[in-house]
């Protein structure tokens, strides 16, 4: 079941461009803001042909999941961008959380389920900053020179897709992942084996992907209206910290120069890097692979 475009937009309260296919939603979204498009609007396609995740790595997108970019115009300047990947992940572990899942959230921007920590959506954070788009680092290590608080924060892409009514063996990737479908028909067999009445037909893997749209949308606006506060924020972080799969762990950070970082994930900071202590103390990883570890 892909997105009903006509009753999507009935359910948002903001414009909403649907495409049947797209390389990436997020670069139809970032061409909508240069053409000066309204805060909130929802890019929507049924199918990305080259979608990214923050490091590059593409993202199987095939019909069945939402694939969806919200444009964004926040209240403050570029130095505080990193606030809207912790609105972008909190915001999609809610909504999966509202289809049944039980979600967490492992660092940078993957919200997963299960001890396993499946991967369930993906986050992708563009802004464009002084005309020039920044994806998923701080606006300084993009931009040598730059200092965020005086660069011009034109305005904000969130990236966002959950792998939603479809199965895993629909997705074409190396890792671990899971679907809402996935997570629905596990439930429906763990009740049947615990004597409950079984599941009709229609009750089985029957993920409304637009019903799912519009409470993506609904919780990404509410969050980024958040944390353009101080204290908004502060809770943002603490609600990140609360549903974190990769804080207390041993964890591997593979980055993107070829650096290899092994040790415990003991904090985050309020530019979204990840405080890893070390054997050498503690580093500040900006960007990479988080895997967790086993512990000896």
């Amino acid at each position: 079941m892909t997105v009903d475009a006509d009753r999507l937009r009935a359910l948002v309260d903001a414009p909403v461009v649907h495409r049947e296919s797209v390389p990436s939603t997020n670069d139809l979204a970032r061409a909508e803001g240069r053409d000066g498009a309204a805060h909130g609007t929802f890019v929507v396609a049924d199918e990305q042909s080259a979608g990214r995740g923050r490091t590059g790595n593409a993202w199987a997108s095939p019909p069945g999941g939402v694939w969806s970019s919200t444009l964004v115009y926040p209240d403050f300047d570029a130095s505080h961008v990193g606030r809207l990947t912790f609105a972008g992940g909190l915001a999609a572990a809610e909504t999966v959380e509202a289809f049944g899942a039980d979600a967490a959230l492992k660092w940078p921007n993957d919200v997963v389920v299960g001890a396993d920590a499946r991967k369930l959506c993906g986050v992708l954070t563009e802004a464009v900053v002084d005309e020039v788009p920044v994806a998923g680092k701080p606006v300084d290590e993009v931009l040598p020179g730059t200092d965020p608080a005086d660069a011009d924060l034109s305005f904000a892409v969130l990236g966002v897709g959950v792998n939603a009514a479809l199965d895993p063996s629909d997705l074409d990737v190396d890792r671990e992942v899971t679907t809402l479908r996935a997570v629905d028909q596990r439930e429906t067999a763990e009740r049947a084996s615990g004597g409950e009445r079984p599941a009709s037909s229609a009750e089985v893997g029957e993920v409304d992907a637009t019903e799912v749209a519009a409470t993506l949308h609904e919780r990404l606006l509410a969050w980024v209206e958040r944390v353009e506060t101080d204290d908004g924020f502060a809770d943002a972080l603490a609600a990140w910290r609360e549903r974190s799969a990769t804080l207390g762990e041993r964890v591997r950070v593979e980055t993107r120069d070829g650096e290899t970082v092994v040790g415990t994930a003991s904090g985050v900071t309020s530019r979204g890097a990840l405080v890893v202590d070390t054997a050498d103390g503690d580093v500040t990883v900006t960007e990479g692979e988080c895997s967790r570890l086993r512990r000896a």
